[in-house]
């Protein structure tokens, strides 16, 4: 077989590198004799949500059966009502449910320890069932009533027992996958007096206190993504967004950054998570708040006058999609051909902005060099623009780096044309530009960024 050209090689070659060398062959296989011909998702996790990896049917023997390419982590079936969690640690995984899903029993094979996962679960979900209908009732009688006083003390008994479960769990096994996955999805009940905006406020205040957003094994799994969801939910965000109320909404989103005890991988995922499910283009006020919020912590911010500040963040929201962007001089370029952002001959340009001082410009600019060189033979060419005083020191940076495409160096700094042209308060700040200058994307997170050059060179 001939190529046509080297960007199909190239690509194939991509694609290849991405299924063969990062992944396996996965198979899953379950027995669900009283699930015949019911259909199920199987989901997974990554740096911005949950997403679908197949679906089928259960066969009429009673045989639900999944065949992909991934890796060992966490996963999820999900039916029409009803979730299976589990921990995939062998390229060929099975178990069984006798019953449905939901109360039924699953068989893991001996000394996995998902069996511990579910048995904990199960204790769990009998004990915030039982909380529940004790609330129930409690708050359907009069105290006077002469089994006010029984469910009262046996509501008490419950609420106990469970808090006793969590805390030995949090104690003594903490160490293990089984008990932190299962402690990740609960919530300390409020008592049953508490009622309306006194309910909601414990429910809150209480949301996260056992589950770690740091936790590696938790990170990008449905269950992580599921509970970001529980407590938006429980912030009545949806009614927010139909009430426009704006600052509400920020406060929620900012809540919930610094319940990430500002540790990056979780602000990466939450800030990833958060602008797919509220686009730029659907809610763009959501999407900014989302992404000042991210920048606040991931990015190294400097000092200005504060109108100068306030009015590049304001003008940056502009900086969108479409938006024709200013063919700005390429000043001590280390390519003597290209002057300006139009000398560049590409397909697409993705325009980075960044500093030495800066670790999360380094950062990312350590990321994008890994995928550099698959997506330059497609037609991708970077920019990268420092930011930096001392250009001494900014040829030392990119010359002990080794960084391969288009470098540029604006000593001007914050008060440069780059700077002031682009709206530049924070760096590392990136562009994906098209050959008539117009702005394809602007990503916030690497993840993103893959994503759009994925889409851009599929």
């Amino acid at each position: 077989m001939i190529f046509a050209n080297n960007k199909i090689l190239a690509f194939v070659f991509l694609l290849i590198t991405q299924s063969v060398f990062g992944q396996m062959q996965l198979k899953l296989t379950v027995e669900m004799p009283n699930c015949k011909n019911e259909e199920f998702l199987l989901l997974q996790g990554d740096e911005g949500g949950t997403f679908v990896i197949d679906k089928t049917d259960v066969s009429e023997n009673g045989i639900l059966s999944f065949s992909w390419e991934g890796n060992y982590g966490f996963y999820r079936l999900l039916g029409e009502n009803e979730k299976i969690d589990f921990m995939i640690s062998t390229p060929d995984f099975h178990f069984s449910l006798e019953g449905k899903p939901e109360g039924g029993v699953l068989r893991f094979p001996d000394n996995d320890k998902n069996n511990k996962f579910h048995y904990y679960l199960s204790v769990f979900e009998a004990l915030n069932r039982n909380i529940e209908d004790l609330r129930e009732k409690l708050n359907a009688l009069n105290k006077r009533d002469s089994s006010y006083k029984e469910l009262r003390s046996q509501f008490k008994n419950v609420q106990k027992e469970k808090k006793v479960l969590v805390k030995d769990l949090w104690r003594s096994h903490i160490d293990e996958w089984p008990a932190r996955m299962a402690l990740a999805q609960q919530e300390l009940m409020p008592d049953f007096k508490l009622k309306g905006k006194d309910y909601d406020d414990y429910l809150q205040k209480h949301f996260f206190d056992y589950f770690t957003f740091s936790d590696s094994v938790l990170q990008a799994t449905p269950i992580y993504y599921e509970k970001i969801g529980k407590f938006l939910k429980a912030q009545h965000i949806d009614d927010l967004i139909k009430a426009e109320s704006y600052e509400k909404i920020k406060e929620v989103i900012n809540k919930l950054f610094w319940l990430t005890e500002l540790e990056p991988t979780s602000q990466k995922y939450l800030a990833n998570y958060l602008m797919n499910r509220y686009s730029e283009k659907d809610h763009p006020e959501i999407y900014h708040v989302t992404v000042d919020a991210y920048k606040v912590m991931n990015t190294c911010e400097y000092v200005m006058g504060n109108k100068v500040i306030q009015n590049r963040m304001q003008n940056s929201y502009l900086n969108n999609t479409g938006w024709v962007v200013p063919d700005v001089p390429l000043n001590n370029s280390l390519d003597g051909k290209i002057q300006s952002l139009s000398d560049v001959n590409s397909d697409l340009t993705l325009l980075i902005i960044w500093s030495g001082s800066c670790i999360h410009s380094r950062e990312m600019l350590e990321r994008i060099n890994d995928l550099y060189p698959e997506y330059h033979e497609l037609g991708l060419e970077v920019v990268a623009v420092s930011l930096d005083n001392n250009l001494n020191y900014w040829q030392q940076m990119v010359s002990q780096n080794y960084y391969p495409w288009v470098n540029a160096c604006d000593t001007d700094g914050l008060n440069g044309v780059t700077a002031e042209q682009f709206n530049i308060y924070v760096t590392p700040s990136m562009f994906l530009i098209d050959p008539s200058l117009k702005t394809v994307a602007v990503p916030q997170t690497f993840f993103q960024l893959e994503k759009e050059l994925m889409e851009f060179f599929k």
